[in-house]
């Protein structure tokens, strides 16, 4: 084969590689943009069933059990499954492959509520945000957001990280 086919193939492997990455770049973007949607779409009655949901799949499908009442623990779960990808397919339904934000979102949130004396609101962009207040002094946190932000830039170990984090701001906030 002449140096003008090897040029030929060459091209023909790069426009592959350059139409797949395209391609993923499209579906992550599309995917994104339909988690976004339906967190904007979550309500405060919604929080309950959400954290059952996510306590059942994760004693279910990995026989792990989350509690409340041991953030520590549960956030290292937690981090663990997000950063490891299985949370994914653990709550994937067949027309919503993110679904788990929702219900992870929901627990990370309840964490919080929980161990720093949070509280949910609905947020001007729509969705949820929690607020954690002491007097006049505030902080907010979208924990559903998180949990997306998480599953596609974050590092590993960062949802752990925000939770410890975040229950010492709740400390600090109610002393």
């Amino acid at each position: 084969m002449g140096a003008l086919a090897w040029w030929g193939v060459g091209a023909g492997l790069l426009a592959l590689v350059a139409g797949a990455f395209g391609w993923g770049w499209l579906r992550l973007r599309r995917s994104v943009a339909e988690v976004t949607a339906a967190i904007a779409r979550v309500g405060i009655d919604d929080v309950p069933r959400l954290r059952e949901e996510c306590e059942r799949v994760l004693l279910e499908k990995f026989s792990e059990r989350l509690s409340l009442d041991r953030l520590e623990e549960s956030a290292r779960i937690l981090s663990r499954r997000i950063d490891d990808g299985s949370l994914k397919s653990a709550f994937a339904k067949d027309d919503f492959w993110w679904y788990f934000v929702l219900p992870v979102g929901a627990y990370v949130g309840e964490l919080l509520r929980v161990n720093a004396g949070g509280e949910w609101k609905d947020s001007d962009g729509g969705g949820l945000e929690l607020v954690v207040s002491a007097g006049d002094d505030h902080a907010t946190t979208f924990p559903f957001d998180k949990v997306l932000k998480q599953a596609t830039v974050g590092d590993k170990g960062d949802l752990y990280a925000y939770l410890v984090t975040a229950q010492k701001v709740g400390e600090l906030l109610q002393n």
